[in-house]
């Protein structure tokens, strides 16, 4: 363990519990499914604590205008940093607060109709960014649904345990529609998902061989 020390510039989080509690009730369908609703709302209720949002001692991340301290003299520079750089992307993607971006895009796209996430970043999309929107003055989305995770034989794909399921060699057997009805028939949305070989040939022959064949 290294214990390091460095100033930061915090975004006060704390400040806006109340205001997304209130949220939460007056929008009972802005975090889907239920279940994750309540563990967000529960989350928030806990107490909510400022958020760093920059580093000094990293050079990548989004730049900081260069400030000086309140008694003078360079302050360090600092970069944005996670989940302030990362979620802000939604905006500057569209063409917020860029001169050259067409002038109908951002007011066409924005707000959202649905994030879209995996349930082990809900937290940031429904706690930090709701909060960072009201601090701007800018609308939310309108819903933020978690979806589960996809498990190969009960444990999570993952690039560097080598368990990832390539589409691609399956959908040369037995194509691509037999794919996306075995997802749909076996999987609950919002909800973990288990995939296997064995499941699908199954599944492809009793449903869809057997049964509508």
């Amino acid at each position: 363990t290294e214990t390091v020390t460095e100033e930061n510039y915090f975004f006060k989080l704390s400040a806006w519990q109340e205001r997304l509690l209130a949220y939460y009730e007056e929008h009972p369908d802005f975090i889907r499914p239920e279940t994750r609703r309540n563990e967000v709302i529960a989350f928030v209720r806990s107490g909510l604590r400022d958020l760093s949002i920059s580093r000094t001692t990293l050079k990548w991340g989004i730049p900081l205008p260069k400030l000086e301290k309140p008694g003078g003299g360079p302050a360090p520079e600092h970069v944005f940093y996670v989940w302030f750089d990362a979620l802000t992307g939604y905006l500057s993607g569209i063409g917020y607060g860029q001169e050259n971006a067409p002038a109908e895009s951002f007011s066409r796209l924005w707000p959202a109709d649905l994030h879209l996430v995996g349930k082990e970043i809900l937290r940031f999309h429904a706690v930090y960014w709701p909060a960072f929107l009201m601090a701007a003055g800018l609308p939310l989305p309108r819903m933020i649904f978690a979806h589960g995770w996809l498990l190969f034989e009960q444990d999570k794909m993952s690039k560097s345990r080598g368990n990832v399921v390539r589409p691609r060699p399956i959908v040369n057997v037995l194509g691509l529609d037999a794919l996306r009805y075995f997802l749909l028939r076996e999987i609950v949305f919002g909800q973990d998902g288990s995939f296997s070989y064995d499941a699908l040939v199954q599944r492809y022959i009793s449903d869809l061989a057997n049964g509508l064949g």
